[in-house]
């Protein structure tokens, strides 16, 4: 289990860093290219393509969740019952969810008054490209989640390295030709398709050691479907607050703040996949270790230990990078020195995102450990207070209103509670070990805002920054120095 996750989180780690650079590279050149008015509608329309990629309810999680079950037991036929529900049902959802795109396209641009005429005709035409994307972006999911659940995460992040890279070097190529919204989402089906042809060859290869046949057991598939649904409506709470929140701050604020809103956000919720990515193979490890004899309770809560402080150096990590190098951020995203008011409502989303990235051990160990049920309940809730806060802030206070209605999502951090609750790990320990780096980064964040004008400022912020991977290097020596030890001799 050591070896596996230590092999599987650097894979999603080094992947996520690339990919994540690909995305942040090409969003000033976007900007720069298109504009911020053209830039705000080509969030516009990618962003209600991701609250439709909800229609995959939940199977890509479940696939991860019941293939390493069955390969756990080693038992072919369930791997069979679980193949054909997941794939069929996930067939059937992405033809239902591509052809509802493309019919209710008018319709749902219609509902943004704020567009231009120009703007809304744009905009039908790419949401019904779009729902080809759709199509082969949901299938994919259901082969990514076979993937995970072999534990081929080099595989599976090289296949999605590619698809990302091709993405990214093609809209750079298109909008320095003069494309726009229209010839974007011509792009996007392409590597879509691509992607997934690359996935369906990986599954083959993967599954070609085993007799997979069609075959329907009634009974797993209400089981399956019954933890697909758990797991669709926490994904729900979380596109309320990753994607939504674009549509409420887009209704009340217009495209131009929307453009800086969403620029914005593109970079910050960076910090919530890179650092959730080291502990995601958490989830396929604990399914496949609860059913087995070999599960160690002593083994798996310093396992979860190990995990929190990994999550926490990234998430309050980069943080603590992006408060101190704002306004330089700023400039090269914006293409001009920000406004006060801009560099404070930056400053609260990085804040918000960081604590918010506290939350992807208990996400995953709530999965793993089959609570999707409690799982949904608090991401839920925490979406609908989020965007209930985004929303009072943005009409109240405008664009710094939206920003601090971020910080609603720090309700997910019962998913920690209750997932230590689960382990038997004693009351709040797990913020106790996170203490030190939370006051760190909270330091960082108010001297920003208090001490822009002061020479010593950056500074100190630099100091307070390095002595939060300090804490880290120094309490977990004894691990950076095992895991030195095995890519030596590997």
């Amino acid at each position: 289990m050591q070896r596996s996750l230590f092999k599987n989180g650097l894979y999603n780690t080094a992947a996520g860093i690339i990919r994540i650079g690909l995305g942040i590279l090409t969003i000033p050149v976007l900007i720069r290219t298109l504009g911020i008015e053209e830039y705000g509608l080509w969030t516009l329309v990618v962003t209600v393509i991701s609250i439709v990629n909800l229609a995959e309810a939940g199977l890509s999680l479940a696939t991860t969740m019941f293939v390493s079950q069955d390969l756990g037991r080693k038992d072919v036929e369930r791997l069979s019952q679980t193949l054909t529900i997941t794939g069929g049902a996930m067939l059937i959802l992405s033809v239902l969810a591509g052809v509802f795109l493309w019919g209710f396209a008018a319709p749902i641009v219609g509902s943004f008054t704020k567009l231009q005429l120009s703007q809304q005709a744009v905009a039908i035409q790419a949401l019904q490209l779009g729902g080809v994307v759709i199509w082969a972006r949901l299938l994919q999911q259901v082969m990514v989640g076979v993937e995970q659940a072999f534990q081929r995460y080099d595989l599976s992040n090289g296949v999605n390295t590619l698809e990302t890279f091709a993405l990214s070097l093609g809209m750079l190529t298109v909008v320095l030709s003069g494309g726009k919204t229209l010839e974007l989402m011509e792009l996007q089906i392409c590597t879509a398709i691509m992607g997934l042809l690359a996935h369906f060859w990986l599954n083959r290869f993967l599954l070609r050691g085993f007799r997979v046949r069609l075959c329907w057991n009634r009974q797993r598939g209400i089981e399956i479907l019954r933890y697909s649904l758990m797991s669709w409506l926490t994904a729900i709470g979380g596109v309320l607050f990753t994607q939504m929140d674009k549509i409420v701050v887009g209704a009340a604020l217009g495209t131009s703040q929307l453009g800086i809103y969403a620029a914005v956000t593109s970079i910050t919720i960076q910090i919530n996949v890179l650092s959730a990515l080291p502990v995601q193979p958490m989830m396929p490890a604990l399914s496949a270790l609860a059913v087995s004899d070999e599960f160690d309770p002593v083994l798996v809560q310093e396992k979860v230990k190990q995990a929190f402080m990994v999550n926490s150096l990234f998430g309050l990590g980069i943080g603590s990078m992006l408060l101190t190098g704002a306004p330089f951020l700023l400039k090269v995203i914006l293409g001009s020195v920000p406004s006060v008011d801009v560099l404070l409502a930056f400053r609260v989303v990085v804040l918000a995102y960081a604590l918010y990235s506290l939350n992807a051990v208990g996400f995953y160990l709530c999965l793993g450990l089959n609570a999707a049920q409690t799982c949904m309940t608090i991401q839920v809730a925490s979406g609908v207070v989020t965007l209930a806060l985004i929303f009072i802030g943005a009409n109240q206070f405008g664009l710094l209103g939206a920003m601090l209605g971020n910080m609603g999502f720090l309700i997910t951090w019962l998913m920690n509670v209750y997932a230590c609750k689960l382990l038997k790990i004693e009351g709040q320990r797990w913020l106790q070990w996170l203490l030190v780096p939370l006051l760190m980064t909270i330091a960082v964040f108010l001297v920003g805002i208090i001490g822009d004008a002061l020479i010593a400022t950056l500074p100190i912020m630099t100091l307070l920054t390095l002595g939060l991977f300090g804490w880290y290097v120094f309490h977990q020596l004894s691990t950076l120095k095992l895991m030195y030890n095995k890519l030596r001799f590997k």
